[in-house]
């Protein structure tokens, strides 16, 4: 019983950042970001998102999760992934992939509004995906 849990574990916190990553984040780069991201971009946002879904999923994985627990999830995520990616870089000058916050535009709304659109896009990819898995164990 606890082989099968620590599985599900697994499992779901590897489609919430295939879902969330491959699924939302990528897209919403395509068709509303210039310029496009890196593929390392992509996987380290891949990886960081598999990490934070396995400790997330440890603490609050239970069917009884409720919505705001797992928005609150999706903007925690976020702002892990804005500060590691945004704010270290900007303060030791140095970007090791991808194209800095103020190099990308989203649609064309300026740098509060870029960084503010991509925060909401992090977190609703972490709550799709995190809804995706939960159909995923059960198909399973």
């Amino acid at each position: 019983m606890m082989l099968r849990k620590y599985s599900q574990v697994l499992i779901r916190s590897f489609v919430i950042a295939v879902v969330g990553v491959f699924g939302v984040d990528y897209f919403s780069h395509l068709l509303f970001s210039a310029p496009m991201e890196t593929t390392s971009y992509f996987f380290a946002k891949l990886t960081l998102f598999f990490l934070f879904s396995l400790v997330f999923l440890s603490f609050f994985g239970s069917e009884e999760t409720k919505f705001l627990k797992v928005l609150v999830g999706g903007i925690i995520v976020s702002l892990i992934w804005g500060t590691y990616y945004n704010i270290l870089p900007n303060i030791f000058d140095f970007y090791p992939f991808g194209i800095p916050l103020v190099g990308l535009t989203f649609l064309g709304m300026g740098l509060f509004g870029t960084g503010l659109a991509f925060g909401i896009v992090h977190a609703v990819a972490f709550v799709v995906g995190y809804y995706i898995s939960k159909l995923t164990v059960h198909i399973l």
